[in-house]
């Protein structure tokens, strides 16, 4: 019999539950005292323990709880209970009714790791209880027989009589006739008397002595004609100090506060030095930007300031866009991309005198890499000179890095005054804001209401001058512009983003119409390097979107952050430097003391797979050696998930060394994932439609201008109705010939712009194609990429090998009984279609469906996907990565596991996956061996023709699978 206490203890329990769970635990009132009395609590050994053996704790014990729901009929009472107490200390409590009643708490400074000791400890006790098995797998049959929470098939596949003879006939046909052309032996790698070319390489052609005496004559007389009329900067009265530093050192630390000058002036004092020694054309400065319109807007500034044209001596370098000198004597801008792909051809960087890393403070992956890699150079090559510039960088921390071979010099800046509000109730009283919420559990609260109305405010109540609005990302940047736009305004609106051309970019920097305020809406973009000289106000909402990859939610999420203080202050003086200015944080004073003093660096945040094919170029040690050189040094854990991801996908061995996959993507400039898709697309003749969902994943552009997610959804079901990638390809393709003929465009819902910037790209990446030996000619429009029309019906086949990702429709009771569905992935996380894709609401239709490395966390438990593709079954079985593995359940049905860490269960007959298993081993057998070989036989070879053939055979009986 239950004492009191320990009843109030339980009735207090029972009202956290909805009224229908608490009438049926007091019809079950099966208690124990023991157990209800003693919260159920383990060692810290044992959470440390299953810490480590446990990644989703919380999952499985909601897991179990419904799978014995499902499978057992029992109402179980699992409920996780969450309070924040003064202390802002979280305590969660987790209260269930099977298989006895007890309560398990936790204490902890965050929710979810409260969450996940409540969970660990009601674990061990299910396993104590002999219902969870040493994996976490429940054991709630009484003979105990284990059964998976996964066990119910998602899928099933049933291959018709025709299929298992097209299979067979194509299996026994790669047995008798081209594995024994394969085992003769490879062809010998053709050698191309073509050079490849790289048109973004800058070599400057060889010259000769009076062409050179002619430079340095002219470069002498331009250097005592200009820059002696511009206005004085602080780091003027330093320019010998600063010369006599890179002169005696290889590494120059320039530390200069914001306005100081460092970016327009350096090149230019290094310039002058030599040009003043008559021996100008021996300067070749080239100076690195992480931002395209950084190196753009440098450059034309410094052209003007030396009254020249681009191109003479000032000239810039970026993707898809270039202006380089064309005789000696040069300071070239150009992004930190461009520079790594200089380093794979000369790693000594002997072409250049001094090179210069701008807003190293940044500490994006490609400064990291670059970092590393011009340490190198200056071993290789002891002319050169190196120069670190930020305005915010930790000085110490770089000396350190480099060594006795560098020395820092610090730089006092100049900016006008500005004065400084944050937000406070007075202050949203004012703006007419009622709702000051910015802030939800630590995380920012995006309230574009609150930003739309303090530019009006801002209008409505200041002199003139720009304002210029920092917010996190694109649909930010959509929000707010709809709220300035929803009435008669006076307002000149422009847009400051990574997705917009260099051209569209550029356009900030132009002045308002006559009568009209200039608002910028930019994110971080817009924070160093550039300065828009009408800019007097600045908003900022201090947030940024990061992007970081969760291997326990397996995806790279795009979440919403505070900025570092360094951050808020880097936007704050953008409103001084050309005139005194005034800043609007709209976040509270003690909110900007609890953010961090500088970013977390971004190799930290995000998946390294691409990063360490890009280092496998330049050194073939082992990832943890070379990512252990880096400033910043990413975790071991990381590393480790990022090499057995590429060991999964096939582009590293087991001694990490670049397999033949990985030899063909190492010069891609994106994912490795998306490479591989790439490369597999022209095995299984759909590149040119892949190439163009390749290239727009990577570009990250909206082929859509202001649509609503519902218009755009509506647009690209036209199109495909279950794969969004498919949508994109088919729109592109359409438009792609109807500007080709009328050179307009038909549709008033696409961005020309960025169709064109895709097209612009598209052409670029054939380029990597070409010098990948995969296609023969590297101008598109020269070359019909597949020489036939795009089987389209095989996407989701290339696309699934390449992302290696899989959500699947899971099938639930409601409580009132009704069956529904939900997706989740291959983690167990619940995924959301976002409502712009073409699978939103369609949950009963699809299975199975595929995504790149990408979604936005919306809590703890789910996330949200914008592009999905749905994925057969039957191709979901030949084309995932991994080896699969089957379990017969003795009634002619079989569980299969597709193993990749994870696994995917699909339902069919044994002998329907013995057919299938053996044409995966016959596709992945041919793709190894194309993937060696592809390109390098003579095309006249009869071997050649025979392989060909097989591979269109191939291709055929895929389609066939996939008919409807």
């Amino acid at each position: 019999m239950l004492n009191v206490r320990s009843f109030i203890r339980l009735q207090n329990v029972i009202s956290r539950f909805p009224t229908t769970q608490r009438h049926l635990k007091l019809i079950y009132p099966q208690f124990s005292t023991v157990q209800i009395e003693s919260e159920y609590k383990i060692s810290d050994e044992d959470i440390t323990r299953l810490k480590r053996k446990f990644a989703s704790p919380r999952n499985i014990v909601s897991n179990f709880y419904n799978q014995v729901e499902r499978t057992q009929n029992i109402k179980t009472g699992c409920h996780f209970g969450f309070n924040k107490n003064k202390k802002n200390q979280w305590t969660c409590k987790l209260s269930v009714q099977w298989p006895n009643p007890i309560v398990f708490s936790s204490v902890a400074t965050t929710k979810a790791k409260a969450g996940e000791t409540v969970s660990l400890n009601a674990i061990q006790w299910l396993q104590d209880m002999e219902k969870l098995d040493h994996s976490g797998k429940p054991l709630i049959v009484s003979n105990k027989q284990r059964v998976d929470v996964a066990s119910s098939p998602i899928a099933s596949i049933d291959l018709s009589e025709q299929n298992v003879k097209q299979i067979s006939s194509l299996v026994r046909k790669y047995i008798q006739d081209i594995k024994p052309l394969i085992n003769k032996g490879k062809p010998v790698l053709i050698e191309d008397e073509k050079t490849n070319e790289d048109e973004l390489n800058f070599v400057l052609p060889s010259f000769s002595h009076f062409d050179y005496t002619n430079r340095n004559e002219y470069l002498y007389k331009n250097s005592t004609q200009t820059l002696n009329k511009l206005v004085q900067l602080p780091i003027d009265d330093y320019e010998v100090d600063i010369l006599n530093m890179i002169e005696n050192n290889q590494v120059t630390i320039i530390k200069g506060e914001p306005g100081c000058g460092k970016s327009t002036r350096v090149p230019n004092f290094i310039m002058k030095k030599y040009s003043q020694e008559r021996k100008g054309s021996e300067c070749n400065v080239y100076v690195t930007q992480p931002r395209r319109i950084s190196a753009l807007t440098l450059a034309n500034r410094i052209a003007g300031e030396r009254s020249e044209e681009l191109g003479n001596v000032v000239g810039f370098q970026v993707r898809l866009k270039q202006i380089l000198p064309k005789k000696p004597g040069t300071i070239v801008f150009a992004s930190s991309g461009i520079l790594l792909q200089k380093l794979q051809a000369d790693p000594g960087l002997k072409e250049f005198s001094h090179v210069i890393i701008d807003e190293a403070h940044e500490q994006d992956i490609n400064t990291e890499i670059l970092l590393m890699l011009t340490k190198n150079a200056l071993q290789l090559n002891n002319k050169l000179k190196l120069i670190i510039m930020s305005a915010t960088l930790n000085a110490e921390h770089f000396q350190n890095y480099y060594g006795h071979s560098a020395s820092t010099i610090e730089i006092p800046g100049f900016t006008h005054p500005v004065k400084t509000q944050f937000l406070s109730n007075k202050l949203a009283r004012e703006w007419g804001i009622y709702d000051t919420t910015v802030e939800e559990n630590g995380k920012p609260y995006w309230n574009p209401q609150l930003v739309a109305n303090v530019i009006k405010w801002i209008h409505n109540n200041k002199s003139p001058g720009a304002i210029l609005c920092f917010v996190s990302g694109w649909q930010d940047i959509i929000d707010v512009n709809k709220l300035l736009q929803k009435r008669p305004h006076n307002f000149d609106i422009m847009f400051a983003h990574s997705k917009l051309t260099p051209e569209q970019q550029i356009e900030i920097m132009n002045p308002a119409s006559d009568g009209r305020r200039k608002v910028v809406l930019a994110t971080n973009i817009a924070e160093t390097s550039i300065t828009i000289n009408d800019v007097v106000y600045v908003v900022d909402t201090g947030m940024q979107n990061i992007s970081s990859w969760n291997a326990e939610k397996g995806i790279k999420l795009l979440d919403r952050s505070w900025v570092s203080q360094a951050n808020a202050k880097q936007r704050r003086g953008r409103a001084g430097r050309t005139q005194p200015g005034e800043c609007y944080h709209l976040y509270t004073l003690d909110r900007f003391n609890n953010c961090s003093e500088y970013p977390t660096p971004e190799i930290q945040l995000t998946p390294l797979e691409h990063t360490i094919i890009n280092l496998k170029i330049h050194s073939q040690d082992k990832a943890r050696v070379v990512l252990s050189k880096l400033l910043n040094s990413p975790s071991v854990e990381s590393i480790d998930i990022a090499v057995s991801e590429l060991q999964i996908l096939g582009a590293l061995d087991r001694e990490e060394k670049l397999t033949a996959l990985g030899k063909r993507i190492a010069a891609f400039p994106f994912d490795p994932c998306l490479s591989k898709a790439l490369v597999n697309s022209v095995f299984l003749k759909c590149l040119d439609s892949t190439l163009t969902i390749i290239t727009y994943l990577s570009s990250n552009v909206n082929i859509f201008k202001e649509t609503t997610a519902a218009d755009s959804r509506i647009i690209k079901k036209e199109y495909s109705s279950c794969s969004d990638h498919l949508a994109v390809a088919k729109i592109f393709s359409e438009w792609n010939s109807t500007q080709n003929r009328y050179n307009n465009n038909s549709n008033s819902s696409l961005s020309r712009n960025n169709l064109i910037l895709i097209s612009k790209l598209k052409n670029l990446f054939t380029q990597h194609l070409y010098n990948s030996m995969l296609i023969e000619d590297k101008d598109m429009n020269n070359f019909n990429l597949n020489s036939e029309k795009s089987l389209d019906q095989l996407i989701p086949a290339v696309l699934i090998s390449g992302f290696g990702n899989l959500v699947f429709r899971k099938s639930f009771l409601r409580r009132n009984g009704r069956l529904d569905y939900t997706f989740i992935n291959d983690a167990g996380i619940k995924v959301i279609q976002h409502s712009e894709s073409v699978n939103y609401n369609k949950d009963k239709e699809n299975e199975l469906l595929t995504y790149f490395r990408e979604g936005r966390s919306l809590d703890n438990n789910s996330v949200m996907l914008n592009k999905s593709t749905y994925v057969p079954p039957t191709l979901a079985v030949l084309f995932f990565n991994g080896q699969p593995s089957f379990k017969h359940d003795g009634h002619n049905n079989c569980l299969m596991y597709i193993h990749n860490g994870k696994r995917v269960n699909i339902s069919c007959s044994k002998g329907d996956w013995e057919t299938l298993l053996s044409l995966r081993n016959v596709i992945r057998s041919f793709i190894d061996f194309l993937m060696e070989t592809y390109g390098h036989y003579e095309t006249n070879d009869e071997t050649f023709d025979e392989i060909m053939n097989f591979r269109d055979s191939l291709c055929s009986v895929l389609c066939k699978l996939v008919e409807k």
